[in-house]
């Protein structure tokens, strides 16, 4: 700690400088930059290359500049390509994953807080991706939609992207001249990586504390700071019909606070959850996908627990829907804001009364604060109220603190993370609580962390996520990744992960070693994989892994072996490979899963996959199999079309979801959403099993 603390007080470097120009006359968002206020801007300044080669000229030059009114902020992009045709762009779909493309990203800081802000992706064909990073994330959410435009066009010197953001969306401060910025390019048939600010691989680009700085930016208006979007759905599921009216509305309550309100609210265009065979004694996590719930959600991430699924404090996903049915949101309300150093999120919602469930009306609360401490460090508190399954009161409190630098032994990463949670559950009478620390050191060469979590037999949070108590749990992650620069090979990935896994009394339930002895990525993105598993389990209580197959309490120690190997995804074909045998209890299991999938142009991709598991025990044999097939067509940026069609064999039900989206213009959606599924009987025949279809459309009032 004491480490930490002289790192983070450390005068870092001067950040790069640019500077926004006040616009003279309006601009058309075309990717063309011919109005002459983009002449007159400066220029950013050059990127300097961090991949493959950091610290050196790019292999192709990148001209950025910004231009701002009183209600937007603008970037143009020039990418300069002295062979376009070999521009990779197979996105076209608004989120799309524009990993496997050419691209520009912006990140902003609008507040300066060095932590919290935007990112947005625009691909050559014009594709557009957004997202939100809190606590300076390495792995930031993707799950926020903002309103922006943007357009991309291919010419003979190149791609040029124009961006158009509202200071309205970024909540953008009237008082705040300086932001933080930081913009990279990525060249996908190089493997090549830009950046703007702070190009040194052990940075991660998300990483606002080592952002540049852009000034300028004076006399911007945002209105009242109200928006207002009512939307109405009309729904038929299985012959019964019904018309909805809901509303959201968003206010600005002062520079850095914000509120949200939803009434009668409706999710009717989420996404179906992609199916999950579960050969283990605990409960799957399927993430959120609701979009109410992800705006904002980063900031309940509480220290040493992102992105982890052992203990989720908070877990949204808890609200409006239990045992696999939806319970009615008949209101919410959520405060999430920035202001003097404290960080505050806030959210408040009530469910209505199932008489199916024998369920009453419920209100549940989230609450967090935290307190930034030097630039990178903070220490914070959260807490919940309230069960969903509504069988008694139910009470989390807990206080997490970090301590990270990136100015560690001359530029490297270094974090310390403490954690504890204690609940209170009234239908139980118990109170108990869960504790932790995370050691990290997430650098280029050398990724070692150490995580230790104690997780007590009562330990209740009805609004989270904890799928086993009673134990104790420490993993330690060694990786060296060295870069050989010959024969081919990118970056090598040398891993060590062992687990220890003990009851409360001390007596060991799990230990698993995970090593890759062979794992490398080529310069051209192809990946190949091996690796060596040893494992051992005690069963203290019989465990049913499928109808019949029961396995006796005991000791059980096995090895597994696995294989992965991935094609490029700049490519217009893709395949990945899974493919892992060995020991499992008292017998074997052998699993693969294969994905292949094709991108002919940016209008139309398929993907069709497969995953089997083949389990053979003392007690019973048997296979589960899951078959996907994912089709998009995208007739531009604003109008796409998808359809996922899934297949397992332990609930023999075929699924389908076709979902059509329409962006008409920025902020009003229309969307169709058709769901039908059929069950597989004894005989191998499909009988219809459910039929909904619903549409939806939504329009954002600015105020």
């Amino acid at each position: 700690m004491l480490l930490l603390t002289l790192s983070a007080v450390l005068t870092a470097a001067d950040p790069v400088i640019g500077t926004a120009l006040l616009l003279s006359t309006p601009i058309s968002i075309d990717g063309r930059l011919d109005e002459a206020d983009w002449a007159r801007a400066r220029a950013l300044g050059p990127l300097t290359q961090s991949e493959p080669e950091e610290g050196v000229p790019p292999s192709e030059e990148t001209d950025v500049r910004v231009l701002f009114d009183r209600g937007t902020v603008y970037f143009g992009v020039r990418c300069f390509d002295r062979t376009p045709s070999q521009i990779v762009a197979t996105q076209l779909a608004r989120d799309a994953d524009l990993d496997v493309d050419d691209r520009i990203v912006v990140l902003i800081d609008p507040l300066l807080d060095s932590r919290n802000g935007y990112f947005f992706e625009v691909n050559p064909s014009g594709a557009r991706t957004d997202g939100q990073v809190f606590n300076n994330s390495e792995h930031p959410s993707q799950d926020w939609d903002g309103i922006w435009e943007a357009r991309a066009t291919i010419d003979a010197t190149g791609w040029i992207v124009e961006i158009a953001i509202p200071m309205k969306t970024i909540r953008a401060n009237p008082a705040q001249s300086v932001w933080g910025l930081n913009v990279e390019r990525h060249l996908k048939r190089r493997q090549e990586v830009n950046r703007w600010a702070s190009a040194r691989r052990d940075v991660w680009f998300t990483n606002l504390a080592e952002a540049g700085r852009l000034e300028g930016i004076t006399d911007i208006r945002r209105g009242l700071g109200l928006d207002v979007r009512p939307y109405v759905t009309g729904s038929r599921d299985t012959g019964d019909s019904r018309i909805e009216a809901g509303v959201d509305v968003f206010k600005t309550l002062s520079r850095n606070l914000s509120s949200w309100i939803t009434v009668n609210t409706d999710f009717a265009e989420t996404e179906v959850d992609e199916r999950q065979v579960n050969l283990t004694r605990f409960p799957l996590f399927f993430p959120e996908k609701r979009s109410f719930f992800l705006e904002g959600a980063g900031i309940y991430e509480v220290a040493g627990l992102t992105g982890g699924r052992d203990v989720l404090p908070f877990f949204s996903r808890r609200i409006g829907l239990l045992e696999g049915q939806e319970v009615p949101i008949l209101a919410g309300g959520k405060v999430i804001g920035q202001q003097s150093g404290w960080n505050t999120a806030f959210l408040d919602v009530e469910t209505d009364a199932v008489d199916a469930l024998s369920l009453e009306r419920q209100n549940l609360l989230a609450a967090r604060v935290s307190r930034n401490l030097f630039k990178q460090s903070w220490i914070g508190a959260v807490a919940t109220r309230g069960n969903p399954a509504g069988t008694g009161g139910n009470y989390l409190v807990g206080a997490d603190a970090r301590f990270a630098t990136s100015t560690f032994r001359g530029g490297k990463n270094l974090s310390l993370d403490l954690w504890v949670l204690r609940t209170d559950d009234e239908a139980t009478l118990t109170q108990d609580y869960a504790a932790g620390f995370k050691l990290d050191y997430p650098n280029d060469l050398w990724d070692v962390a150490l995580n230790f979590k104690h997780i007590g037999d009562e330990f209740r949070p009805a609004l989270g996520f904890v799928p086993r108590r009673g134990i104790r749990k420490a993993n330690l992650g060694v990786s060296f990744m060295p870069r050989p620069g010959r024969f081919g090979i990118r970056q090598w990935f040398f891993e060590f992960r062992p687990d220890y896994i003990s009851n409360l009394e001390g007596r060991v339930q799990n230990w698993r070693i995970f090593t890759a002895p062979v794992n490398f990525r080529t310069e051209s993105g192809e990946h190949i994989e091996w690796n060596f598993i040893p494992e051992y389990e005690h069963l203290d209580e019989p465990f049913e892994i499928e109808d019949g197959v029961v396995i006796a309490p005991g000791s059980y120690r096995t090895t597994r072996y696995r294989v992965e190997a991935s094609t490029a995804s700049k490519r217009p074909w893709e395949v990945d490979l899974e493919l892992s045998w060995g020991g499992f209890y008292t017998g074997s299991l052998r699993s693969y899963s294969i994905e292949l999938a094709l991108k002919p142009n940016t209008h139309f991709a398929v993907a069709v996959g497969t995953e089997q598991n083949d389990v053979r025990l003392d007690e019973g044999e048997f296979v589960t199999r899951i078959w996907t097939l994912q089709a998009e067509y995208n007739h531009s940026s604003d109008v796409s079309l998808s359809s996922l069609v899934q297949y397992d064999s332990e609930s023999r039900l075929l699924g389908l979801q076709s979902r059509l989206r329409w962006t008409v213009r920025p902020g009003g959606d229309l969307f169709l959403v058709f769901n039908r599924g059929w069950l597989r009987d004894l005989s191998g025949g499909f009988l219809p099993s459910f039929d909904r279809a619903s549409v939806k459309v939504q329009y954002t009032f600015r105020l």
